[in-house]
């Protein structure tokens, strides 16, 4: 089973999608599948939430 790399749902089959390859330095890489249709991005932290005082 496929994951779509913005919105985490699955890929099901017959359903259109995108294949992205990522290089890797280190390894053999890997594939990233996204939906053709647009999708919504997964939300994600970018910056540590702040303490609280």
């Amino acid at each position: 089973m496929k994951f779509c790399g913005l919105c985490d749902q699955p890929i099901q089959d017959g359903e259109e999608n995108t294949t992205h390859d990522k290089p890797s330095a280190s390894g053999a890489g890997t594939a990233v599948y996204r939906h053709v249709a647009l999708c919504k991005r997964v939300p994600t932290q970018t910056a540590q939430a702040s303490p609280r005082h």
